[in-house]
């Protein structure tokens, strides 16, 4: 095959059964996500090596449940290349219950075979087969139609050489033997469902800008802060258009101090485009007028100065004592250990005298468990 276009629910449906049983599938989508809070789904890519590429349009297709056997097929492997992009607008066109098996992502596979982490695809293919992909068509407009020849092309380069990457670098992996924890990571991002979950909207306040400072404001201003990006999160949700065409975070601070108490006032917020905020005016002012109580870990309780510096010594050590532990694995040091896994570790160790989380479970904890117990004097929470 050589990328022919599918727009019927007829010959999708025979496309994926014509596949190879248990042959790896290359998957990719190409996307709009400007004024919605959802992105907008506007090309799947289906590939099994090179010149093997299909290109299935979103815009027709109303029956996914092809693609829904594809992605639950443990037997199958998907590979992508930032599947955290991908995997949940799948998700979302499947119905939003499909958890995918057996994923492969080749953004990751670089960090456990000694390379760096979160490489560019044009990177990885340049450095492993040669080949200089354009990326002209990046900033395309996805959902036009009929799509052009170079955005075809180019949607077609991002998945027929994933194949070959794949098993380029299952080699490297099982080489530096780090194979089988690279597949654990792969289930512990894709497999468990978390990934395609939406967050609480209460934790909304937390993806405030800026996104310190303002919790530091006086108690009614706080509530009204957080009762405000709840609001905007939920309606944001409800109505699919993104957070700043409801209000701008520079918006939703000047609500929660200035308090406007009618339209007129409402209307000399910071950039204000009065046609969309009218829409919303009444919600606005009911939550500044009589803010509801909100539950987040906004409100969770603040440590004490000196919590936090010694916190801070806790992570600097632990960040230290990975960095070497990657450095013999031949893994990313920021895969390893992120800043935020050695952040709450510290946390804990501080509150409750005990290493525990993620650093000391599965994989990762086969590597740090000893290490930063005897380093840091400190005992590890039992194994689950």
């Amino acid at each position: 095959m050589k990328h022919p276009w599918i727009d019927t629910n007829s010959v999708f449906a025979e496309f994926c059964a014509s596949l190879p049983k248990g042959r790896p599938v290359a998957l990719d989508t190409e996307f709009n996500w400007t004024v919605t809070y959802f992105p907008e789904f506007a090309l799947l890519q289906i590939g099994l090596g090179r010149e093997e590429a299909a290109l299935v349009d979103p815009l027709a297709i109303t029956d996914w449940s092809p693609l829904v056997e594809i992605l639950e097929d443990a037997s199958r492997v998907k590979i992508l290349f930032s599947g955290a992009n991908d995997l949940p607008i799948l998700n979302r066109a499947c119905g939003g219950s499909v958890i995918p098996r057996s994923v492969f992502d080749i953004q990751l596979a670089p960090a456990f075979c000694g390379e760096k982490n979160n490489q560019s695809l044009k990177s990885v293919i340049e450095k492993n087969l040669g080949i200089v992909l354009p990326k002209s068509e990046t900033r395309s407009d996805w959902l036009h139609r009929p799509l052009n020849g170079k955005q075809l092309e180019y949607a077609a380069d991002d998945v027929e050489l994933l194949p070959e990457l794949m098993e380029l670098y299952k080699e490297k992996m099982a080489a530096c033997g780090n194979l089988a924890d690279f597949q654990e990571e792969m289930e512990n991002i894709y497999g468990n469902g978390r990934l395609y979950e939406l967050p609480p909207v209460e934790d909304a306040a937390m993806r405030i800008r800026p996104a310190h400072g303002w919790y530091d404001d006086s108690p009614a201003i706080r509530q009204r802060t957080l009762a405000l990006a709840v609001w905007r999160e939920r309606r944001a949700r409800e109505l699919d258009i993104s957070r700043g065409r409801i209000l701008s975070d520079e918006q939703l601070h000047w609500c929660a101090h200035t308090a406007p108490d009618d339209e007129r006032a409402l209307f000399k917020m910071p950039n204000c485009w009065t046609k969309r905020v009218r829409r919303f005016a009444g919600e606005i002012l009911e939550i500044v007028a009589n803010p509801p109580p909100v539950a987040s870990k906004g409100n969770e309780t603040r440590h004490t100065p000196h919590d936090t510096t010694l916190a801070k010594q806790y992570t600097e050590r632990i960040l230290g004592i990975t960095r070497k532990a990657a450095t013999e694995r031949q893994i990313d040091s920021t895969v390893l250990c992120p800043k935020h896994l050695a952040e709450s570790t510290s946390y804990g160790i501080v509150c409750n005298h005990l290493i525990s989380g993620r650093l000391v479970e599965g994989w990762r904890g086969e590597i740090l468990r000893e290490r930063l117990s005897a380093a840091l004097e400190v005992k590890c929470e039992a194994k689950r």
